[in-house]
Order: C-alpha cells, then sequence, then structure tokens
C-alpha cells in the first residue's frame, strides 16, 4: 500500500486544467445540437458526392463539420495541457480525444458509407465518450 508522501501531488490549479476541458465540453454540447439536426432533417448527398458538396448540403451540415474539425485540434490541445497535471488528467484528455476522432470517422463513414446506422452508433458513442473524458478530467483535477 502506498502512503501519502508516495502519491503524486495533486495539480497547483493551473487555470487549463479546468478551462480547457470545460472548453471542450462546452464545444461538444454545442456540437451535438446541429448534429442531432442534420442527422433527423437534413437530406444527406449520396455516398459518391465530394466533401465540398456535403459541406455545403445546408448551413448545419458545415456548421457540424467545421465544429467537427475544431473539436479535433481543441482535443489536441485537451492532451497538452492535460500532461503536467498528470497521468489521470492525461488518461481522461485521451479517452475524450480518442471518442472525439471516433466520431469524425464514424460521421465521415456516415456520409461515405450510405447513412448506415452502425457509422450512426459510432458518432453517438465518440460523442459519449468525449463528454465523460471531460467530465472525469474536470472532477479529477478539483
Amino acid at each position: 500500500m502506498r502512503g501519502r508522501r508516495d502519491r503524486p501531488a495533486r495539480s497547483s490549479g493551473r487555470a487549463a486544467d479546468i478551462a480547457v476541458p470545460l472548453g471542450l465540453l462546452g464545444l461538444l454540447g454545442v456540437q451535438f445540437l446541429p448534429g442531432t439536426s442534420v442527422n433527423l432533417f437534413t437530406p444527406i448527398p449520396p455516398a459518391d458526392a465530394e466533401m465540398a458538396e456535403m459541406m455545403g448540403n445546408g448551413p448545419l451540415m458545415g456548421l457540424h463539420m467545421m465544429l467537427g474539425m475544431i473539436l479535433a485540434a481543441g482535443a489536441g490541445l485537451g492532451v497538452a495541457t492535460a500532461l503536467p497535471s498528470g497521468r489521470r488528467a492525461t488518461a481522461c484528455a485521451a479517452i475524450a480525444i480518442g471518442g472525439i476522432l471516433a466520431g469524425g470517422l464514424g460521421g465521415l463513414a456516415f456520409l461515405m458509407g450510405g447513412q448506415s446506422n452502425g457509422a450512426s452508433y459510432v458518432m453517438a458513442a465518440g460523442f459519449v465518450a468525449g463528454v465523460g473524458g471531460y467530465v472525469a478530467a474536470v472532477v479529477t483535477v478539483h
């Protein structure tokens, strides 16, 4: 059993330790709404359409895709800011970035593969993993 002295020091409370995961958590919430709307109400172009045609298929589709790219970049920042905070925070950020990337790949599969239910499920599971990772990061840090 490890004693109190053997434990790594808790985070010093840097602003980025909580601001980045909270910001990305909020952005995931914003991403959810146009994504759900696109999934339910937007006609999706055929699988052989060009990416520009897909992004231009209504403002919500373009917004959803752009937010996904911003989320992927932000998740990279989330991992970088979690590294100095220790293994738990880094693991939480890694789970979140994995979920975001899986959701993005699920989205591409959804568009390119004929709007399959499996790809839609991957998007949903990626969203849940991203949210769970960032909630856990906030709880771990403070």
